[in-house]
């Protein structure tokens, strides 16, 4: 079934993002008047046309690309009424339109997806942590900050990284991932005590994460140990055949009791029911406001930790239990679209960072994905929801305007960097320079493709 995500995720995904490249360019040509003869997406024998005015419409089997073809004397004949509409006619700055049209598009569709995502509001729990571990690099920072903080009972909420309120986790973990890219050796934080609202500002050291070890648990090397909003244990799902159903427990018991210790929410539950592995067990539970007894056989499973007891039940989240922990933050059209884009310059600026650090040898080139990965993320966002989807869109569409900005021949950004030469110098490059760089290029481009399918390739084989 994740095959079949991955596949469907990767088809609307790539066939998507290219059909807004291509029609960047289509576009600014027709602004233009010049005449285009294909628009492909995909590339190999076409299995499906339309024709449409002057222009075929293609549908190609392989989903890596598309491109759109114009009438170019450098290409063949050209009919002696469509001369003025062939591209290599056109003067350079038209060229120019044309060629960055398509990259450019990607990067506005990536402001006005993560425009889309700020309109729709956050979400989710809010980044509180529990610094109890005197070792980790966290507690140590605000131990530093205040030596007599006490940390015994404390929750702490992050506010802001680095300037920038932060309101959820998944932005405390964008901090990191820019930190390491950005190779700072530490991350100004304000975090919050959330019982009495007092706030520190705390430096957190990086020196300890790899960022070319991204399996690395970078939040839980920090000492970010993620606060678990203590709800009752309610009964939510029951697997067939656990020891829960063996029981008769049903969907909305509260346990109160476990092998004589008194249970107050889930956590504590929990931590019994790990170290009592194919223990019979006695358990106390409400049912209707009444209480009742019984045995539990707990079973067990093999965890990286060891053998550990096994309940097969799931915590029912009631709404009120966890009102205080939950942050639902929206935003204004306006508000949004600067977000956007401040979002979208910060992923444009972390990835002209990590190439340069890795053409300088000073990252590995390990950290590149390619179509399996990309396939692999896109499964997994659309079963988890439009707004991950959206988010991964924005990403990769980001992602394929910056490489195609780049000044490689075959890359549109070649072709944008042989145009300003030649409105510096008031003619176009040599034919054979063109030539030979192309093939520098389609030389370049096939070895990186091969590159980033073999670590696709490692990354499933290790998994």
């Amino acid at each position: 079934m994740d095959i079949i995500w991955s596949l469907l995720g990767f088809l609307v995904a790539m066939s998507l993002l290219v059909f807004i490249h291509e029609y960047g360019h289509y576009f600014a040509a027709k602004i233009f008047n010049i005449k285009v003869l294909q628009f492909s997406l995909g590339f190999g024998k076409p299995f499906y046309t339309k024709q449409v005015g002057e222009t075929q419409f293609c549908l190609s089997p392989i989903p890596l690309g598309g491109f759109v073809r114009f009438v170019d004397e450098r290409e063949g004949p050209v009919a002696p009424e469509d001369l003025s509409r062939a591209f290599n006619r056109q003067s350079v700055y038209k060229r120019f339109v044309v060629v960055a049209a398509g990259p450019l598009v990607n990067l506005v569709f990536a402001w006005i997806a993560f425009s889309l995502i700020y309109v729709s509001g956050i979400n989710g729990l809010k980044p509180l942590f529990v610094a109890d571990n005197k070792a980790s690099v966290v507690t140590n920072a605000i131990l530093k900050e205040n030596p007599m903080t006490d940390l015994s009972q404390a929750v702490w909420q992050i506010k802001a990284i680095d300037g920038q309120t932060i309101y959820s986790w998944q932005e405390v973990y964008q901090s990191v991932v820019s930190g390491l890219v950005k190779d700072e050796n530490s991350l100004p934080l304000m975090i919050e005590n959330f019982a009495t609202q007092q706030t520190l500002e705390v430096q957190v050291s990086l020196k300890g994460l790899d960022l070319d070890a991204p399996k690395q648990d970078w939040l839980k090397i920090l000492g970010f140990d993620p606060f678990q909003p203590p709800v009752p244990a309610i009964i939510n799902k029951i697997q067939p055949g656990s020891a829960a159903e063996i029981a008769a427990l049903k969907t909305g018991d509260q346990i109160i009791e476990m092998d004589g210790v008194t249970i107050s929410n889930w956590q504590e539950l929990v931590e019994v029911v790990r170290v009592n592995p194919d223990r019979k067990v006695g358990l106390k539970f409400l049912r209707n406001q009444q209480q009742y007894s019984v045995d539990l056989p707990l079973k067990s499973r093999m965890t990286e930790k060891g053998l550990q007891g096994s309940m097969g039940i799931s915590v029912m989240m009631r709404p009120a239990d966890l009102e205080p922990y939950i942050i639902q933050q929206s935003f204004s059209p306006v508000e949004a679209m600067v977000r956007g884009a401040e979002h979208s310059l910060n992923l444009i600026d972390l990835t002209l960072v990590m190439i340069k650090r890795m053409l300088f040898g000073e990252v590995s080139m390990n950290n590149l994905s390619g179509p399996i990965s990309i396939a692999q993320f896109s499964g997994k966002a659309m079963q988890t929801g439009w707004i991950s989807f959206l988010s991964l869109l924005g990403l990769l569409s980001l992602s394929l305007g910056v490489l195609n900005l780049l000044p490689i021949p075959v890359l549109d950004g070649g072709h944008l960097f042989y145009y300003l030469i030649e409105m510096i110098k008031g003619s176009p490059v040599n034919e054979s320079v063109q030539l030979i760089g192309q093939k520098i290029g389609l030389f370049l481009i096939l070895m990186l493709t091969f590159f980033v399918i073999f670590n696709d390739v490692v990354r499933l084989y290790n998994a």
